[in-house]
C-alpha cells in the first residue's frame, strides 16, 4: 500500500465532523457554514465557505488516449470548499486553539500510485513531507461522500481525501472522512504535518453529528425567510 496514499493509508479516524448547512440549490451562490470536529486528542471549530465545484481538469496531459487511463474529473454533488476560518487544538504537540490562518489551495497532481489513478477526483492533491504525502481535494458532500478511490470508504461529508488547513505556528492539518465504522458510525480523521514531519496521524474517532436531509431543508427554508423578511423592512423603511 503506498505510504503517500494518507501515509500508507491507514485512514485514521480521530475527529468528529458537525456541520449544519443549508444549500439552495446547483446554482446557489457561495454559503458560509459552521463546523466542529473533536475526539482522538483533537478539536477545532469555525466556518467553511462552500459553493458550486467546477472541476480542474485531469492533470494528465495524456489521460483518455489510447492505452492510458480515462481522464478524471470530480465526484458528482461535490461542493468546492474555498475558505476556512476558526481555531484548531492538538495538546500532544502543543497546539491550543490556535487560529487557522487559511486553507491550503488545490495543486492537482497525478495520482503517486497508478492502483488509484482511473479512481481518484481530478482534485485531487498532496501535502509533502519528508518520507510522505497527505491527500486533499477540498471537496465537501452535503449527501454524504461517494466511495472514490479503491478503498470502500463513504458517507461522511468529507471524502477519504479530505479538505486541508494552514494553523498559526507553521502548522498544516489534514481533516478527512473515513465513511462508517462498525460500532462507530460515520468518523473522520486527521493529520497534522508542520512541513518537514509528521507531527500526529490519529486512528479511530467519534461519530459525527450532522442534521438529517429534511432538517437541512428546513433550515434553508428558514434562511430564505428571514432574508425575505429583512428586504421587506428595509423596503418599509
Amino acid at each position: 500500500m503506498n505510504m503517500m496514499m494518507k501515509s500508507a493509508r491507514l485512514i485514521p479516524a480521530a475527529a468528529a465532523l458537525m456541520a449544519v448547512m443549508a444549500f439552495t440549490g446547483p446554482q446557489a451562490r457561495a454559503d458560509v457554514i459552521p463546523f466542529a470536529f473533536d475526539g482522538g486528542g483533537f478539536s477545532g471549530s469555525g466556518f467553511l465557505t462552500v459553493a458550486p465545484n467546477v472541476a480542474p481538469a485531469d492533470p494528465n496531459p495524456i489521460c483518455g488516449t489510447a492505452g492510458n487511463n480515462p481522464c478524471r474529473t470530480d465526484p458528482a454533488g461535490a461542493y468546492a470548499i474555498t475558505a476556512v476560518s476558526g481555531t484548531f487544538s492538538n495538546a500532544a504537540n502543543g497546539i491550543v486553539n490556535a487560529a487557522i490562518t487559511g486553507l491550503v489551495p488545490i495543486n492537482p497532481a497525478n495520482e503517486r500510485d497508478p492502483t488509484f489513478d482511473p479512481l481518484v477526483p481530478s482534485s485531487l492533491s498532496f501535502i509533502d513531507y519528508t518520507g510522505g504525502a497527505l491527500t486533499y481535494n477540498n471537496l465537501l458532500f452535503p449527501d454524504g461522500s461517494p466511495i472514490d478511490c479503491a478503498y470502500p470508504f463513504s458517507g461522511t461529508f468529507l471524502d477519504v481525501f479530505g479538505m486541508a488547513f494552514t494553523v498559526a505556528g507553521g502548522y498544516t492539518v489534514d481533516l478527512w472522512g473515513d465513511g462508517a465504522e462498525p460500532d462507530l458510525g460515520l468518523t473522520y480523521g486527521v493529520g497534522v504535518t508542520d512541513g518537514t514531519k509528521l507531527l500526529a496521524y490519529q486512528f479511530d474517532g467519534v461519530n459525527a453529528t450532522v442534521p438529517e436531509p429534511a432538517t437541512l431543508a428546513l433550515f434553508g427554508i428558514g434562511l430564505l425567510g428571514m432574508m425575505l423578511a429583512s428586504r421587506k423592512r428595509k423596503t418599509v423603511l
